[in-house]
């Protein structure tokens, strides 16, 4: 499992007239078996109030390349281990 992207979401929250954090982090997962490789990801996501997600989505692409520029694409949209799912398999179809 490889870093590949972080970011901190300040989202201001009108109820309260506070700001929450999140945090984000992206990783490249790597499946071998017999001589061939996929890559997927791992999203996680860390709250300013303790509580924590992970999504973890096995065999996306055979190319490390075409992965590591799919997990830009979700960084720079800031998706959430929640939408992790749907939102790649909009992006692969």
């Amino acid at each position: 499992m490889e870093l590949i992207c972080s970011k901190k979401l300040e989202l201001n929250v009108e109820l309260d007239c506070k700001t929450k954090e999140l945090y984000l982090e992206y990783y490249l997962i790597a499946c071998e078996s017999e001589n061939f490789c996929t890559y997927g990801i791992q999203i996680s996501m860390a709250k300013d109030n303790g509580e924590s997600e992970t999504a973890v989505i096995h065999d996306i692409l055979s190319s490390k390349e075409n992965m590591i520029e799919l997990i830009k694409l979700l960084y720079s949209n800031s998706v959430t281990p929640v939408s992790a799912y749907d939102v790649i398999c909009d992006c692969i179809s």
